[in-house]
């Protein structure tokens, strides 16, 4: 039995910066951290339109970059106003946009740790959406909690808070998970 492809071994690379590699495989674009830690895929695309649907609107933050998959979706929206990005990593942010530059007057990038943003910001966002850890486990889910909390600080009345609800996520995670997005 053939083994199925993996990107980092059958993949072209595109782009190596730092820490981040993106590499093609079979005309999708697959983004790591390190070695053989995949942060990003085009094939997120489906998850995000299930998990988001059609509820972004307004002013919209998004934690976490990655290929940008997620940014262009919440861009489809008419009723989107505009789609800020935080992503802590330099690496990431040059990747994206040396394969997938979005130039839309909607969209910007702050290059800074979430945390901090959330905390000194007097913006107002209608949806957040945070897309930046790639498991959920003991470790990632207090640090998840926290940004979730930090994000209630910024979120306007009837605005909404999702998070990204990784495949592989344990059983035990996933309710606790889903509490945190609660307004």
């Amino acid at each position: 039995m053939k083994n199925s492809p993996t990107y980092f071994r059958d993949g072209k690379l595109l782009v190596k910066n730092g820490d981040i590699r993106v590499y093609e495989l079979n005309s999708e674009l697959f983004m790591e951290l390190g070695r053989q830690n995949l942060i990003s895929s085009e094939r997120d695309l489906s998850e995000y339109i299930w998990q988001m649907s059609d509820r972004p609107f307004g002013n919209c933050l998004l934690i976490g970059l990655g290929l940008g998959v997620a940014s262009k979706y919440l861009l489809s929206f008419d009723n989107v106003k505009s789609v800020t990005v935080i992503e802590e990593y330099e690496t990431i942010i040059e990747a994206q946009n040396e394969l997938s530059p979005i130039n839309d007057k909607r969209f910007s990038i702050i290059n800074e740790p979430a945390l901090s943003h959330l905390y000194e910001t007097d913006k107002q966002y209608d949806f957040i959406f945070l897309d930046y850890h790639t498991t959920i486990n003991k470790v990632t889910f207090p640090i998840i909690a926290d940004t979730a909390l930090a994000c209630k600080k910024v979120l306007t009345y009837n605005g909404v808070l999702l998070g990204w609800l990784n495949n592989n996520t344990p059983e035990i995670f996933i309710d606790s998970f889903f509490n945190l997005f609660n307004t």
